[in-house]
């Protein structure tokens, strides 16, 4: 999205993103490319988690009810209003062709907003007066797919969507060019980049350990298929050679399931995880770096 818009092209962003507004994951995206929340941007005190979660408590708001969450705080999931979030006995009336209704003014703790479009206009600089001016504006956003199917009575989807509306621009004057824009370095603060850190640590241990026990486990698997394979030369009875041959086979069988998984996916997963601790450890001591320049601007 950064390299987009530093190409001074539109840029929109979006999907089901599985993080709340605000949250660690929330700030990256905005922090390093150009682009912000569309919802946000139209409803800046809208809730940043589902009423019931504590960082939501936090802010001493009154419990939304569902049409309130849909209309000023962008929930997209967990809404009282869609059927697929009902409880087991909203769900069996449905279930039988019932069309049951919630009214809108019901309390939702526990609608919350996953679905996003992050969006950054492209930009055109004017020959004449040199200044720069946005191609698209953003003139609304809302909660879609609320409707639910007219002989099911279900909701379309688990989530409802978002949608937004941009406007291009279409005033600016006829000798304007395409400009590629020069977008600043921005960065988290320090302490950001320590916690994403302190949880790829955390990360890594439990990827160590998995890898051990697998690992362990694929050597005791085998060590048991080699012992029911050397139990067959003393077997007494033909339906114990049988039951020690199933026994070897079907350890081995998993024991070669535990060694791929502990030997290359976990390894791999530690790779990735190695790269993605250099780039976060990169970037924080361009943050460190760019934090020392602005002192000395100041203190200058």
């Amino acid at each position: 999205m950064r390299g987009a818009a530093e190409r001074g092209h539109l840029v929109i962003g979006l999907g089901d993103f599985n993080m709340i507004p605000l949250s660690l994951a929330h700030r990256i995206i905005e922090t390093h490319s150009p682009v912000r929340d569309v919802w946000r941007v139209l409803y800046p005190d809208s809730s940043v988690g589902a009423a019931k979660d504590k960082v939501e408590q936090l802010r001493n708001v009154p419990m939304p009810n569902a049409e309130f969450n849909i209309t000023k705080n962008g929930a997209t999931c967990d809404s009282a209003l869609n059927t697929w979030r009902w409880n087991k006995g909203h769900s069996q009336r449905l279930a039988k062709g019932e069309n049951v209704q919630i009214p809108s003014t019901v309390e939702d703790p526990n609608a919350k907003r996953l679905d996003y479009i992050f969006f950054s206009s492209g930009s055109r600089r004017d020959t004449a007066t040199g200044q720069q001016t946005s191609d698209w504006t953003l003139k609304e956003a809302n909660v879609g797919m609320t409707a639910r199917h007219p002989t099911l009575f279900c909701s379309l989807s688990d989530h409802f969507s978002v949608e937004a509306t941009l406007v291009r621009n279409l005033n600016s004057s006829p000798t304007t060019t395409e400009h590629t824009l020069d977008i600043p370095e921005t960065y988290l603060p320090i302490n950001y980049y320590d916690e994403i850190l302190t949880m790829i640590t955390k990360y890594e241990a439990r990827e160590r350990t998995q890898r051990r026990l697998r690992m362990g486990h694929f050597g005791f698997q085998l060590c048991l298929t080699i012992g029911c394979l050397v139990g067959v030369w003393w077997s007494p009875r033909n339906y114990v050679s049988f039951i020690l041959m199933l026994i070897s086979s079907l350890s081995l069988s998993v024991g070669v399931i535990e060694g791929l998984l502990g030997g290359l996916f976990v390894s791999s997963e530690l790779r990735a995880l190695k790269e993605f601790e250099w780039g976060v450890r990169s970037t924080r001591e361009r943050a460190a770096e760019a934090g020392q320049k602005n002192e000395v601007l100041e203190l200058s």
